[in-house]
């Protein structure tokens, strides 16, 4: 198993601490790196990895740190989206720690690819808000928003997934085929509650490629995960 990265600096009252689908990512990514050294071989151009909402900076640290076993090369680009300036924070810090921060762009504070360059992301990494809820949280601070009310807020954004929990997600998909590389893959988490098999059926109608790469063990209401592939 390959070391994880150092995240005992995070503050659990304004940034989404690692758990158990951080988890279930790292180890889906590693079970996957065949897919992935021959998907992005040597001879290909540097390929340029986006983690949206990085929360802690887990998951992109732990690219960051295993480029060669994740890769087959140590020539990578990441890039970190969240809308909490904390969390950006805290994924710098995170990534620093780490023995090649070199290959790390930085987190930039966004709603999900919206400062991206178009066709620009080869792998696409996605740890959504995915747990149904009447509403998702606004983005923004509101005027009259009391600190405890605005780290409320944060931190509801970090689960709070809407309608089926698929309000943020839908927005991710609607917007792959504009984001994406010719050759670009997208990872990304559902819930038993998200609805999986409706979910790949409508991408698959879209042209995707969908296959479940990651699951967790648990079976019980909504702590049935999956991290699925999705590329063309």
């Amino acid at each position: 198993m390959l070391p994880t990265p150092d995240t005992s600096h995070i503050d659990p009252l304004t940034t989404y601490e690692p758990s158990s689908d951080s988890f279930l990512i790292l180890d889906t990514l590693t079970s996957d790196a065949a897919f992935l050294t021959a998907r992005f071989p040597p001879t290909s151009p540097t390929p340029v990895v986006l983690e949206l909402g990085t929360g802690s900076g887990i998951i992109t640290a732990f690219i960051a740190s295993h480029s060669l076993p994740l890769f087959n090369r140590s020539d990578l680009l990441l890039l970190g989206t969240d809308v909490n300036s904390l969390a950006c924070y805290a994924t710098n810090k995170t990534v620093s720690l780490t023995p090649q921060p070199h290959l790390f762009l930085g987190a930039l504070t966004a709603d999900l690819f919206s400062p991206i360059r178009a066709h620009a992301v080869d792998v696409l990494v996605f740890n959504p808000p995915y747990v149904p809820t009447p509403e998702v949280p606004e983005l923004h601070k509101r005027e009259e928003e009391t600190p405890w009310e605005e780290e409320s807020r944060l931190l509801a954004l970090t689960y709070a997934g809407g309608k089926d929990g698929m309000e943020v997600t839908r927005r991710v998909f609607q917007g792959l085929k504009g984001v994406l590389s010719s050759h670009g893959v997208a990872y990304v988490l559902l819930c038993r509650s998200n609805k999986p098999a409706e979910v790949v059926a409508g991408l698959e109608k879209e042209g995707w490629r969908c296959e479940k790469v990651g699951q967790s063990g648990k079976r019980g209401g909504i702590e049935k995960l999956d991290v699925w592939r999705i590329w063309r």
